[in-house]
C-alpha cells in the first residue's frame, strides 16, 4: 500500500523493523497520473471528511458525508502534515529541554555536594584547631603555674633542713649528757639543751597545693550540634522540568 509521507514521517518509517527494508519515491518520480479510488464507488478520492477522519469520493459525500466538514483532500493532507511537523518539532524541542535540564541539574546537584563537603571539612578542621588550641593553653597554664607552685614549696625545704641540722645536734648533745656522773655539769648541759632548742622556733608548714583535671561528660550528640545541618530538598516535576511544554505532558 503506497502512502503519502513528510521527511519526519518517512525516517521514522524506516527505524520500524518491520518496514525498514521499504523503498521511498519522491514527488518527481511518482506517476502524476496514479489517483488514489474509492474502494466501494469506484471514484476517484479527491475530498476528506472532517467528521469521520477519512478520504472519501464524490458519491461518498452525498450519500454517507452530506452534512459533515468536508475539504479538498490534497488541502487536508498538506495542512496535517504541517500539523504534525509542528508537533513532532514541538516535542523534540520540549524533551531535548528536558534533558538539558537534567544535565544541568546533575552538574549543580555535584556543585552543591562538592560544595557541602568542602564546608562540613572547614567546619571541622576549624574545630580541631580550637580543640588543639585549648588542650595546648591548658597544658601551658597547668606546667606555668605548677612551676611557680612547686618553686614556692621547694623554697621552704632549706630553712627546714637548718632546723633539722640543728635538733640533730640538740639530739647528740642530750645523748652525750647521759653519760655525765655529775649532776651538776648535767645540769648546766641540758638547760643549754633546751636554750638552743628555744632558738629552733618551729616553723609552719606552707599550704600544699593539689591539681585536678575535672573531665566533662560530652556526648556524641553534643558534638554533632556544633556542626550544620544538610538539607536535601526535593523539586516537583513541574519545578524540575521547568521548561516542559503544555503539549507535550
Amino acid at each position: 500500500m503506497r502512502q503519502w509521507m513528510c521527511e519526519n514521517c518517512k525516517t521514522l518509517h524506516l527505524r520500524s523493523k518491520i518496514s525498514r527494508n521499504h523503498t521511498f519515491l519522491n514527488g518527481s518520480h511518482i506517476n502524476p497520473e496514479e489517483k488514489l479510488f474509492c474502494k466501494e464507488h469506484d471514484e476517484i478520492i479527491i475530498f476528506y471528511c472532517v467528521d469521520c477522519d477519512m478520504p472519501i469520493c464524490k458519491i461518498c459525500v452525498v450519500k454517507k458525508h452530506k452534512k459533515h466538514g468536508i475539504s479538498e483532500i490534497n488541502e487536508s493532507t498538506q495542512k496535517l502534515q504541517v500539523e504534525v511537523k509542528k508537533l513532532l518539532d514541538l516535542r523534540i524541542d520540549c524533551v531535548k529541554t528536558n534533558l538539558d535540564n537534567i544535565e544541568q541539574g546533575t552538574v549543580k546537584y555535584q556543585s552543591d555536594i562538592n560544595e557541602a563537603i568542602s564546608a562540613i571539612t572547614e567546619d571541622g578542621n576549624q574545630m580541631k584547631q580550637w580543640i588543639d588550641q585549648k588542650v595546648q593553653a591548658l597544658i601551658t597554664s597547668l606546667e606555668e603555674k605548677g612551676k611557680a607552685n612547686l618553686k614556692a614549696l621547694q623554697s621552704k625545704a632549706p630553712d627546714f633542713q637548718n632546723d633539722l641540722e640543728k635538733l640533730q645536734k640538740c639530739q647528740t648533745a642530750f645523748i652525750e649528757s647521759q653519760k655525765l656522773a655529775n649532776v651538776t655539769e648535767l645540769l648546766t648541759q641540758l638547760k643549754h639543751i633546751k636554750s638552743e632548742l628555744r632558738i629552733a622556733v618551729q616553723k609552719q608548714l606552707p599550704v600544699m597545693s593539689t591539681v585536678k583535671y575535672y573531665k566533662k561528660d560530652v556526648s556524641e550528640q553534643e558534638i554533632s550540634i556544633l556542626f550544620g545541618e544538610l538539607s536535601f530538598r526535593s523539586q516537583s516535576d513541574k519545578q524540575l522540568f521547568r521548561y516542559q511544554c503544555d503539549h507535550c505532558w
